[in-house]
């Protein structure tokens, strides 16, 4: 019987329960889900908190429906959509996200030091300007903030790492958004950050890979201590 295990929201516990059973083997590919009244009596859940995480997963391409038949278990049961696990709050960890933000940051700068191209310069200089000229126009700065580690991303030249960063970035957006407005109410405003980005700029200009990864391990760990957060 399919039991649930403990974190998160009423439907991540669903979602987390039926994904159990298919690595598990005990539903398989093509199989049948149970309906969704029986998985509400054997997890002890509404049938709406078994209707929302039943469309998660179909979202997600784990279940497919078969018109007049359910659910059924799709022929990729481990999904084609990728989600960041949630805490205990039903929130992205935030200290997780920065560390891992950490490890991937440092190799793309230094990669994009070797990469870059003239266009690339020119994306990351644009999205400097904005950042210093609006300082205090968070929507503005934060979203240059994120053209701007998209366009170190793109001076990497490698399209699956790409499409991996953009949807982080997707994740993070609201959180550099926050990032910018905590800027504000700290000495020095924005300025920090915005110099961080600048040193970053500078090492990747000079094609200088070690000095670029410095930077970069710099920047994500001041931007993380305006969190409240220290990474080590």
């Amino acid at each position: 019987m399919l039991q649930l295990a403990r974190p998160d929201s009423l439907v991540d516990r669903v979602v987390a329960a039926i994904r159990a059973e298919i690595s598990s083997g005990r539903l398989s590919a093509d199989s049948r889900l149970p309906t969704e009244h029986q998985l509400s009596e054997q997890l002890n859940v509404s049938r709406s908190v078994v209707r929302e995480a039943v469309s998660q997963l179909k979202a997600d391409g784990i279940l497919v429906s078969q018109r007049g038949n359910g659910s059924f278990i799709s022929r990729t049961p481990t999904g084609t959509v990728f989600r960041l696990p949630g805490t205990s709050r039903g929130a992205t960890d935030l200290a997780q996200l920065f560390e891992m933000r950490l490890w991937i940051e440092i190799q793309a700068a230094s990669v994009a030091a070797a990469r870059r191209n003239a266009g690339d310069l020119l994306k990351m200089r644009n999205a400097l300007e904005v950042m210093q000229e609006h300082p205090n126009d968070f929507t503005k700065s934060s979203a240059a903030d994120v053209d701007f580690h998209q366009a170190i991303v793109a001076a990497c030249k490698n399209d699956y790492f790409m499409a991996f960063h953009d949807f982080l970035g997707g994740q993070l957006a609201q959180g550099r958004l926050v990032a910018w407005q905590n800027s504000a109410r700290l000495p020095g405003g924005a300025r920090p950050a915005s110099n961080e980005h600048a040193m970053m700029y500078q090492a990747i200009e000079a094609g200088e890979s070690q000095a670029a990864a410095d930077c970069a391990r710099a920047h994500l760990e001041s931007a993380a201590l305006r969190f409240g957060i220290k990474l080590g």
